[in-house]
């Protein structure tokens, strides 16, 4: 009697290749999506800060920076307090960037994005810009309800939501650490207990790299550089003179242009035939918010609290991959 011919798949033996009902595997490889949050900025009353949430992720969004290639890619943002002409720099990312805009309204939402059709798409690079405070990225800082990234919240996400390699960026204030800077400052990283902040615990549920910062985040220098500050302010208080539309874009060459946002930095006066003037009136920056065309031109950094902190965007991984790594490093 003749052998039949097996096919092995390891120890296993199963059945004859001539068998043409005969079924192979299949893996199924999830697609890979990117998401980027944008807090609301309610916190600052101002023409030269409303738009760095935005304006910083347009590096990801636009300029394919610190994120890696995606089958899809999501941009929530916050829908409180951005008027119309902000909002159409969301669409055109939409329209330009292949990047799909979703509003968040409540906390929950954040938890409902994490988690969707995560069978199908696995979250690969995550990214928040907005405010922050000690164990919560607080995306409507400052606004009438709260909706906050927590560990209370991170509990309702799947753990399993990302791919093996996923990274989470979290521009936001203080994420690294677990301690208040009371006394405006620490004398060494210890005090501030990072190993229990929510960096390290999104680290542990997700089993991804977390890379945020200890101390507060600066993001003075996403819109402009400050020796560019008086230019833009001068051209846009003479054009305003000059013009007596305040409904309008203005443009501001080479690279910026002022949204038109009513109520906006409404404060101080506009002096007396020159002199005595002060607040954003007197700058002549009242009711507009400053856009750069491009978007950010850098990305947030440390600021110069708290004190005793280190500078960099700290890198924290669960106990178990850093093992691991340690392990592959001997080899």
């Amino acid at each position: 009697m003749d052998t039949p011919n097996w096919k092995k798949e390891g120890d296993s033996q199963t059945s004859p290749l001539e068998n043409k009902q005969r079924k192979e595997v299949e893996i199924k490889k999830p697609l890979r999506e990117n998401v980027i949050f944008v807090g609301s900025e309610m916190n600052y009353d101002s023409f030269w800060l409303k738009m760095m949430f935005i304006a910083a992720s347009y590096r990801i969004a636009k300029h394919n920076q610190l994120f890696r290639t995606a089958d899809k890619t999501t941009l929530a943002y916050v829908d409180n307090g951005y008027v119309r002409f902000e909002k159409l720099t969301l669409d055109y990312l939409a329209q330009n960037h292949n990047c799909k805009i979703q509003k968040i309204t409540k906390q929950a939402d954040i938890a409902t994005l994490l988690n969707e059709d995560r069978e199908n798409h696995k979250l690969q690079d995550v990214a928040f810009f907005s405010h922050g405070i000690v164990g919560k990225i607080s995306l409507n800082y400052d606004g009438a309800t709260a909706i906050d990234f927590d560990e209370k919240l991170m509990k309702s996400v799947s753990s399993t939501a990302f791919t093996r390699d996923g990274r989470l960026f979290s521009y936001a204030c203080r994420t690294g650490v677990s301690v208040e800077d009371w006394k405006r400052g620490f004398n060494n990283e210890s005090e501030a207990a990072p190993q229990n902040s929510l960096a390290q615990k999104l680290a542990d549920h997700f089993d991804i790299e977390v890379h945020a910062y200890l101390r507060r985040t600066f993001y003075g220098d996403v819109l402009r550089a400050k020796a560019q500050s008086a230019g833009i302010a001068s051209t846009l208080k003479s054009t305003r003179d000059t013009r007596k539309d305040d409904t309008l874009i203005v443009d501001l060459p080479p690279e910026h242009e002022a949204l038109p946002h009513p109520g906006l930095a409404d404060n101080g006066s506009t002096g007396i035939f020159g002199y005595f003037e002060r607040g954003a009136i007197g700058e002549g920056t009242d009711n507009y918010a400053l856009w750069r065309k491009q978007g950010g031109r850098v990305f947030p950094t440390a600021a110069d609290s708290p004190k005793g902190l280190p500078t960099d965007m700290r890198r924290f991984v669960s106990a178990k991959r850093a093992k691991a790594e340690a392990e592959a490093k001997k080899k």
